[in-house]
């Protein structure tokens, strides 16, 4: 590796850095008001996330030092896991824990997490093994794609049992940008597209008053919700340079969640436009650098694994910032680095740090990127389709 790829790489480093950090200031910033409050402790939720931090830091070491080709051949083992953690959130107990109506959440201890964080990743390391190994059976359905399928159905199926629409959708989304990535032919998708006015149908009453507040707002002009105004009017009191670090009125129990969900909203009123153009500007850096990874990555397995790490980022920050701003119906989902996502944030983190172990391979002058290089077989798949 040169000089200069090194300074590129220092750069990762930093910027990822910076991210947690300014997730640090923020989340204190937004919670405090409330933790003093409920706790008496102005500083709990800060302690919760540097506590979270902490461990996803630890992942990330993990994550950097261990070959990332080890992580893929642990998938199989990693999708049972999964399976098993899903079912331990549907089954009624003292080891499942529930939220505003939703059971999505497992105990250990006095630690709760999100199975589904860990899911995600573990997806991405099944795939990123399956997708290498039967590489010549990916141009037969029956043989190659169906087993994934139903692999991914079943993950998606006990996740809307919680239910997780969200989580759901985009879990699958990430696994749908692998499946193409790793060669599976589109015309395998075509009978997919069929099932989406199916899955409406099984919506929960909830999430149909939801999507249609949603495009109701479209036609009319109207916030999504009450969050979701309170929200745009803290974006619009932050104008251009923001009221000031910890000046932000709409955390003083006007906007629910401010440190979660809708941390995004807080950083932009106390830093104004300003503020949130140079975050976003970072994730995109970080989201760059994680595409750059996967093009230049010496395996198929680097190729994937850094693909699903990055697009997951990517997605959710994409995600969080159109719910902010009203351009997607109501969701609560974290904006990476950035909110106070306990499990989220460590499994950001440990992503992260294979991320950073497929970039430290770097690329010699004899190897050609698997990227570019490709496959002769997939590239007849794709031509095929």
């Amino acid at each position: 590796m040169n000089q200069e790829e090194s300074k590129k790489y220092l750069y990762f480093l930093i910027l990822v850095l910076a991210l947690v950090c300014m997730g640090l200031v923020m989340v204190y910033s937004a919670s405090h008001p409330i933790a003093a409050q409920k706790f008496k402790d102005p500083s709990h939720y800060l302690k919760n996330h540097f506590i979270r931090i902490a461990i996803g830091s630890l992942l990330f070491a993990l994550g950097a030092a261990v070959p990332y080709r080890k992580w893929a051949r642990w998938g199989r083992f990693g999708i049972l896991v999964s399976f098993g953690l899903l079912l331990l959130v549907l089954i009624p107990g003292p080891q499942r824990s529930t939220i505003n109506h939703a059971t999505r959440w497992l105990r250990l201890g006095s630690f709760r997490f999100q199975p589904v964080d860990f899911v995600r990743l573990f997806v991405i390391f099944y795939l990123a093994d399956v997708l290498t190994r039967k590489e010549e059976l990916l141009g037969r359905f029956k043989e190659g794609v169906l087993p994934q399928l139903l692999v991914l159905g079943v993950v998606g199926g006990m996740l809307l049992l919680q239910p997780d629409l969200g989580s759901a959708l985009m879990l699958l989304t990430v696994a749908g940008v692998l499946l193409i990535t790793g060669g599976v032919p589109l015309k395998f998708f075509t009978p997919l597209v069929g099932l989406v006015p199916i899955g409406i149908l099984f919506l929960h009453d909830y999430q149909k008053v939801r999507v249609l507040k949603y495009f109701d707002s479209v036609f009319h002009g109207e916030p999504v919700s009450y969050q979701v105004g309170q929200s745009l009017v803290g974006l619009g009191k932050g104008g251009l340079l923001g009221v000031g670090l910890d000046n932000s009125i709409q955390k003083l129990h006007y906007l629910p969640e401010p440190f979660s969900d809708f941390v995004f909203s807080i950083l932009g009123e106390e830093f104004g436009f300003l503020g949130t153009f140079l975050v976003l500007s970072a994730i995109l850096a970080v989201i760059l650098f994680g595409y750059r990874t996967a093009q230049r990555a010496k395996s198929k397995e680097g190729l994937l694994m850094a693909t699903g790490i990055t697009t997951t980022i990517a997605l959710y920050a994409f995600v969080n910032t159109a719910v902010v701003t009203s351009l997607l119906p109501t969701k609560g989902l974290p904006m990476p680095f950035i909110s106070y996502g306990g499990s989220f944030q460590i499994t950001v983190l440990w992503g992260v740090g294979i991320l950073y172990n497929i970039m430290r391979e770097g690329i010699s002058e004899v190897d050609e990127p698997v990227a570019r290089r490709g496959n002769r077989k997939t590239r007849a798949a794709w031509v095929q389709s």
